[in-house]
């Protein structure tokens, strides 16, 4: 296995690290994905971001790292478009 880019602590992965990286994956994707969603009616936005696999994309993007990394990535992107979804529910 490749070096990892995150730092372990008593031999876990630092998972404030992991969490921060997926933080700024998820956004950075969402800023690229916005001028899309402007041509969306409000409404329907939470709708197509569902579809965006979130998920997938992490755990692409983190092919080389344990499962333990990806499990953490993956539970958080979830998270955090769970969070975006009600977001935009609330006001739609």
């Amino acid at each position: 296995m490749a070096q990892s880019r995150f730092n372990n602590i008593d031999g876990r992965p630092d998972e404030d690290q992991v969490c921060d990286w997926t933080d700024q994956f998820f956004f950075g994707l969402l800023n690229t994905l916005n001028s899309f969603y402007a041509q969306v009616e409000f409404k329907n936005a939470g709708e197509r971001l569902k579809a965006v696999p979130f998920d997938r994309l992490v755990l692409e993007q983190l092919a080389g790292e344990s499962d333990e990394i990806r499990e953490i990535a993956v539970n958080r992107v979830k998270e955090l478009l769970d969070n975006e979804i009600e977001f935009l529910n609330a006001y739609s």
